[in-house]
């Protein structure tokens, strides 16, 4: 239907998906890709996440077709809640990953990938923060700046399934016992299509040598 748009996929879609892609991106790229396509004038088709697709329009002006999908994680976090939270700390900064609803990231101190989150919590003087991710982070953040307080964004507000409910199932699934047993078993392997396989290597092989050009680290780039 839109043969004249360049397709952009995030990291986190199967190799058929990406074997139909001229890109992929993660969030610590998202913004350079769409920038360097927007000054050569190419439109975009953008999937599978609208908030990410969203906050990338918005930050680069460029032209954007979303798919109609999210991170069910990310799309609980609420404006109303976080803003509650914000008057009981008002000394915390708010960190919010760019997979959430605009009026979330309109909160935010500083928005950014998970690497960049644990970056701006180290960076940042505030002696507290909220954060809007998965909570699989703060084990993390809570090393890299143990003298800090981390608070989970809650998901309360209108709308709400929960009140704090910032964990991934599908993540959780992984832990030290399911990954030694890669090990032991053989009857987890995933295969892939050689001939799907060999295509979806190309738009990732793009956003890493796009990386490793404007120096930006990604996953992958070594």
């Amino acid at each position: 239907q839109h043969p004249d748009r360049t397709v952009v996929v995030y990291a986190n879609t199967s190799a058929a998906v990406k074997a139909r892609a001229d890109w992929v991106v993660t969030s610590s790229i998202a913004l350079d890709v769409a920038e360097h396509l927007a000054e050569q004038d190419k439109k975009i088709i953008w999937a599978p996440d609208r908030h990410l697709g969203n906050y990338v329009r918005n930050q680069t002006g460029a032209d954007i077709l979303m798919w109609d999908g999210a991170c069910i994680v990310h799309e609980e976090f609420k404006a109303r809640g976080i803003a509650d939270l914000k008057r009981v700390y008002p000394d915390a900064a708010v960190l919010v990953h760019p997979e959430s609803p605009t009026a979330v990231l309109e909160l935010a101190d500083r928005v950014g990938s998970t690497t960049q989150i644990i970056r701006a919590a180290t960076e940042m003087d505030n002696p507290r923060f909220i954060v809007a991710t998965d909570q699989g982070i703060f084990y993390k953040l809570q090393q890299q700046a143990p003298d800090k307080e981390f608070i989970i964004a809650p998901t309360a507000g209108d709308g709400a399934t929960c009140r704090s409910c910032a964990n991934c199932p599908w993540m959780a699934m992984n832990d030290l016992e399911t990954l030694a047993q890669v090990f032991s078993r053989s009857d987890n392997e995933v295969y892939v299509d050689p001939a799907i396989g060999e295509r979806a290597m190309l738009p990732l092989r793009r956003m890493l040598d796009f990386a490793r050009e404007i120096h930006v680290p990604v996953k992958g780039n070594a």
